[in-house]
């Protein structure tokens, strides 16, 4: 019995090798890579968050899978980890990641989008309790999906903003303090040109 009770220790290990530093190893995952996972992959691997740790197939392999749904993107090797690291501490913590370190100004929203300008991740902190408006000027006049949702993904907004005009208004609810993204996904490229998020009250 111990030698079949170790043996099933040493599976675990071997099956969960990274899951007791999965914070640690999103901590210096870029800005690029994070976007990328979080409005192409995350989305498909939201449901599997249950403490089991991501597949094992190989770099190779891995890579493949990973292009053929992030399309042309220029993907490196360090960059296919990073996605395993991102999947990983999805599944262990059942949570989104976002490196905090850079917040989004007018002048640097281009940064949380996709190089196809097709989809926007951007983190809006931890909001507290009450009623929000979120503004959204583009460019040109393109639909877009709205998305606001917390880190465990807990949806506080999804809704297809129309384009008949220069910008849009969204209200939305938060009823407790939470770390908060917003995601747009369109099917042409978007070129976001300010948002304005204005907390309106404490409901």
């Amino acid at each position: 019995m111990k030698t079949i009770k170790y043996l099933w220790f040493g599976i675990l290990f071997i099956t969960f090798p990274m899951s007791l530093s999965s914070t640690e190893n999103v901590e210096n995952i870029s800005i690029k890579t994070s976007v990328i996972f979080n409005t192409q992959c995350a989305k498909c691997h939201e449901g599997e968050c249950s403490g089991r740790l991501s597949f094992d197939t190989g770099t190779k392999t891995a890579s493949k899978h990973i292009k053929r749904y992030v399309g042309d993107m220029n993907i490196s090797n360090g960059e296919v980890e990073e996605f395993f690291s991102l999947l990983n501490y999805m599944k262990t913590e059942c949570a989104l990641w976002m490196p905090d370190n850079v917040k989004w100004t007018q002048k640097n929203l281009s940064d949380f989008a996709l190089p196809s300008a097709k989809a926007y991740f951007i983190p809006l902190g931890v909001l507290k309790k009450g009623q929000y408006n979120l503004e959204i000027k583009q460019k040109a006049d393109i639909h877009f999906r709205v998305e606001i949702l917390s880190d465990h993904f807990e949806h506080f907004l999804d809704i297809w903003a129309c384009p008949n005009r220069e910008k849009d208004t969204l209200q939305f609810t938060i009823d407790k303090p939470v770390n908060t993204f917003l995601r747009i996904q369109s099917r042409k490229p978007l070129q976001i040109i300010d948002l304005s998020l204005l907390r309106l009250s404490k409901t």
